[in-house]
């Protein structure tokens, strides 16, 4: 397995209803994707706090790497670049992944990050709580920059006072 992602940074000013209009319309077009495990259509808004700007982050699990492959190369990922841009697509080891069966009814998702510590023994990465109420969880690791990202999904938006950045799910590809 391998996870891909891009963040698409968007001007606070951006109307975020084309992308969910976008989603609505072309969200489905990865529903079965070889290879795909699941794609996450993703999206934050800045709600006039400091938490950051407007976002799009499609996050991607694949069973495979022929799949992402074509997916890049084969003029998928070319709506992307001529909308938005090529972006930097990011890429994480699966450590762990849990998608319950209620996984289809996510609706957000929580992202955290921290560094992979230095130690003369390697551990490997667990998740930290989050609580029992997720409908999915996946554990990434990038060893180029030592870092574990957690991937929290829930049905309903969970407390705010967890720490970590919060994104809505539009779509998810199966």
């Amino acid at each position: 397995m391998i996870a891909m992602q891009y963040q698409i940074a968007l001007p606070d000013h951006y109307d975020m209803n084309l992308i969910r209009q976008r989603v609505r319309h072309n969200g489905m077009k990865t529903d079965g994707f070889e290879d795909l495990l699941f794609k996450a259509y993703l999206i934050r808004e800045n709600q006039g706090g400091s938490e950051g700007g407007n976002e799009y982050s499609p996050l991607y699990l694949w069973k495979d790497s022929p799949g992402m492959i074509h997916f890049i190369w084969d003029g998928y990922y070319d709506n992307i670049v001529s909308s938005f841009g090529r972006q930097r697509v990011k890429l994480g080891i699966p450590i762990f992944v849990d998608l319950g069966k209620e996984f289809l009814t996510s609706r957000f998702m929580l992202e955290t990050e921290q560094v992979i510590p230095a130690s003369p023994k390697m551990v490997r990465p667990h998740f930290s709580a989050v609580g029992n109420s997720c409908t999915g969880k996946v554990l990434l690791c990038d060893p180029e920059q030592w870092v574990q990202k957690e991937y929290s999904f829930f049905g309903k938006k969970p407390d705010s006072s967890i720490e970590g950045t919060f994104y809505e799910v539009l779509h998810l590809s199966v």
